[in-house]
């Protein structure tokens, strides 16, 4: 039987937004993530992260469903039940109204990192902040500075092309992923 293999991107908060082929086990599982053969940036090559996506997707031990506390913070050890997606997603928004209500809405602050979310799913949130008119601090307090450095070391607010590396005489990787394409190796 033929793989069923799916285009997908990489959901990294990374500037090399790989495009990847995702093996499609059935509606619910994945397999082998690969890089994308036909982009040329990738050909066929994906960071270690990525291509064990599957092993962390479908690992027993992730969490796959809200969890409520339901002893004392503080009290020792937390004890936990599940609780539908509906149900936690409700009590947020109740917190957060109740919140805003009580102290005024600046008083929420709406805290995120891009992490593995890409630029629409990270700013999805700015876009709740405003119509709730949630604290407007400026980015984040993670990005903030990787942001400054990366306007002053590059100019630019976009992932360089990996494949100018072949030019250089010297690279630093600093907190990086140093795998590259096979062009470059």
């Amino acid at each position: 039987m033929p793989l069923d293999i799916v285009p997908s991107v990489c959901p990294h908060d990374c500037p090399s937004a790989c495009a990847l082929e995702v093996e499609r086990i059935d509606g619910r599982r994945i397999g082998r993530v690969r890089g994308a053969s036909a982009q040329s940036y990738t050909q066929g090559v994906v960071c270690a992260k990525v291509a064990r996506y599957a092993e962390r997707q479908h690992h027993p031990a992730r969490l796959s469903h809200p969890l409520r506390r339901v002893s004392e913070k503080g009290a020792g050890e937390a004890s936990f039940v599940p609780i539908s997606w509906e149900e936690a997603l409700d009590e947020v928004a109740e917190q957060l109204t109740r919140a805003a209500q009580r102290y005024g809405p600046e008083t929420v602050w709406p805290h995120f990192y891009g992490g593995t979310m890409g630029l629409v799913q990270r700013d999805g949130l700015q876009r709740l902040r405003h119509a709730m008119r949630y604290s407007r601090q400026h980015s984040t307090i993670c990005s903030a500075l990787t942001d400054a450095g990366w306007h002053a070391g590059c100019g630019f607010k976009r992932g360089g092309d990996g494949r100018e590396m072949t030019k250089s005489d010297l690279i630093v990787v600093w907190g990086g992923n140093r795998s590259r394409p096979r062009s470059m190796r």
